[in-house]
């Protein structure tokens, strides 16, 4: 049996919360994140908002760690990705609005670009992280990952380092001022997302509670300047009804 890499993550309190609330396993997330990663949305293709997010992580890990390019002395790879990157650009300039039809067909080139090159690469197609899930990795990932020169397991922490509901609501409680993209793409994944939207949550009446209770929050923080109070106050009352939740499942 092959024997997959182990990566090792840490799902911090803040990322564990955020998935409880919103009804993901950290698991769930993680592999919806990887899913939106797109090199078609990487080279400025339009496309839905959730990929823009997704793979604007990626850019902005890039920016804030750098990484060490390896250069692809394949020729076939070269030729291959010089090939499909010539499509991809060709299909954003002639789609330069968001078309549904040019995303779909981004997919479509994609696929064959990864069944073109595949065969002369080692990406990975599944990796292990610390529990024994299984993340699968799709050929955009890695393919922005190798480009980046971004470690898989350092691009996943970085993400879920930066997922918090409370930054998240303690920057924009009543108009939006600037967002985090990983909280972005959680955020509009569970509000966009058939799969996760349609999802019946646990515990309704419960939802409804807290959901009122946070807008009651947001008005109590308009005499509130500081803004780290605000967070402290928004990360309080996230705690709260994640320990509640808790307690109902346990």
């Amino acid at each position: 049996m092959e024997t997959k890499r182990q990566i090792k993550l840490n799902y911090t309190r803040e990322f564990t919360i955020a998935c409880k609330i919103n009804n993901l396993k950290p698991i769930e997330l993680l592999q919806y994140f990887i899913n939106h990663v797109s090199f078609y949305a990487f080279i400025g293709g339009k496309i839905d908002v959730t990929y823009l997010w997704a793979t604007t992580v990626c850019i902005d890990f890039k920016e804030e760690y750098g990484g060490e390019i390896i250069q692809v002395t394949i020729p076939e790879i070269q030729e291959i990705s010089l090939k499909y990157i010539k499509k991809l650009t060709s299909l954003n300039l002639n789609e330069p609005f968001l078309s549904s039809t040019a995303a779909f067909q981004s997919i479509l080139i994609m696929d064959e670009w990864s069944s073109e090159m595949l065969p002369f690469t080692d990406y990975e197609p599944e990796i292990m992280i610390f529990n024994g899930e299984l993340l699968k990795l799709t050929f955009d990932f890695n393919l922005i990952c190798r480009m980046n020169g971004s470690g898989i397991e350092e691009l996943l922490q970085y993400f879920i380092d930066k997922v918090s509901l409370a930054r998240e609501r303690a920057t924009n409680f009543h108009h939006f001022v600037k967002t985090d993209p990983s909280t972005a793409f959680l955020l509009l994944l569970v509000g966009h997302d058939e799969s996760v939207r349609d999802r019946v949550l646990p515990q309704q009446e419960m939802y409804k509670k807290y959901g009122l209770r946070l807008l009651e929050l947001d008005d109590e923080q308009n005499e509130e300047d500081n803004f780290e109070n605000r967070m402290k106050n928004y990360d309080a009352f996230y705690q709260e009804w994640f320990s509640a939740l808790n307690r109902i499942s346990n």
